[in-house]
């Protein structure tokens, strides 16, 4: 008995690629305790291959409200970052939610600049650097030499995250506005190099182009940056940044209504670029970029009567039960009966930004 006991606790004695394949398919908790079954599981599943790996098999289960579901959904207001799983939000009454104050340097005011890989990058204000968080796995990052003074008075700063698979390098974009005049300095800090690279306006970003207020960070998708902005004929278009390339450009916006919009908002549903559209004292209209940079692939995904302030889907159910980000907090919309529901008004009531994660192993110290 005994000598059969030590056989079932032993490892599979299979081809490591196997291994890895099947190891890739399982939840961080698992990995986490599989971690401690031998020497050689250990480095592989530290590896940041294996880690970017997972990830992108994650990414793919977006639709998912299952109990198994890897995403979760980070909140910030003044002073407070607090998580909850998706999972909790669609099928829990009373949602489980995370206080993470302190966590990272102490009760600051944290903007949340992007989230990638599991990775959530926030920018503090008490010492002016960003920092790379992994909500799953406590683990944080300052992110060295990424100090950015900017006057209040003289630019509005607009900043994105995402990573560039081109040099395995995850980096943030900052958009540096003018206020006095219509012009643009970007610059990009470097994870890998540690350091901020300045762009000329001249051949980078479109001349005469301003980034909404509204469109907060950018919309990280399929490897580009992405901002709602204005030209100088106050038309509405779509500026993208592609971070491997190195390149901006327009994208083509969707045709909304024959009544005219007074304000548009950029998100990420199932991995594709959204929009919402509002029509004034009449509705909000979400649309999706079925394929990437293609305008004929806009597609009317669905209508949200009688909301004519900020609002932002960050998931969508198989059954189109929608995840809203409101001023005032989350709220599920169900677009089978019409009807709105506040499963966390009180315990994320007030939040200043929502940002949907993954729940990976990916450590923000491998930058």
């Amino acid at each position: 008995m005994k000598e059969t006991t030590k056989e079932m606790s032993s490892p599979p004695n299979l081809p490591l690629e196997m291994v890895e394949e099947i190891l890739l398919r399982l939840p961080v908790k698992s990995l986490a305790r599989f971690k401690c079954v031998c020497s050689s599981w250990r480095s592989l599943i530290s590896e940041t291959l294996f880690g970017l790996k997972h990830a992108s098999i994650l990414e793919a289960s977006k639709a998912t409200t299952s109990k198994k579901s890897p995403y979760g959904v980070i909140t910030t207001s003044r002073y407070h970052l607090k998580s909850c799983c998706v999972h909790s939000l669609y099928n829990e009454s009373t949602a489980n939610v995370v206080e993470h104050d302190g966590e990272l340097i102490g009760r600051d005011y944290y903007q949340v600049v992007g989230t990638c890989h599991g990775l959530v990058c926030f920018h503090v204000d008490y010492d002016k650097s960003f920092y790379l968080w992994n909500p799953t796995t406590k683990l944080q990052q300052r992110l060295s030499g990424s100090d950015l003074e900017t006057r209040d008075d003289e630019f509005v700063v607009t900043y994105g995250f995402g990573y560039d698979e081109s040099e395995d390098d995850y980096k943030v974009v900052a958009l540096l506005q003018q206020r006095q005049q219509v012009k643009t300095e970007v610059k990009i800090y470097s994870t890998r190099q540690k350091l901020w690279r300045r762009r000329s306006n001249d051949s980078c970003f479109p001349s005469g182009v301003v980034v909404a207020d509204k469109s907060r960070s950018g919309i990280y998708i399929n490897g580009t940056l992405n901002w709602v902005a204005t030209t100088h004929s106050s038309t509405w278009t779509i500026i993208s940044y592609d971070m491997s390339r190195d390149v901006f450009k327009e994208l083509p916006g969707p045709v909304c209504c024959s009544r005219g919009c007074f304000t548009l908002t950029l998100g990420d549903l199932r991995g594709c670029l959204s929009m919402v559209c509002y029509c004034k004292g009449a509705k909000a209209d979400v649309l999706v970029m079925k394929e990437f940079g293609e305008g004929e692939s806009w597609s009317k995904l669905l209508t949200i009567p009688g909301l004519t302030d900020f609002v932002r889907p960050l998931w969508i159910s198989d059954g189109l039960v929608v995840l809203l980000e409101f001023r005032s907090g989350l709220a599920l919309y169900n677009c089978a009966n019409g009807k709105f529901h506040y499963p966390v008004a009180h315990s994320l009531s007030g939040c200043r930004d929502a940002k949907v994660y993954v729940k990976t192993m990916v450590s923000p110290s491998d930058r």
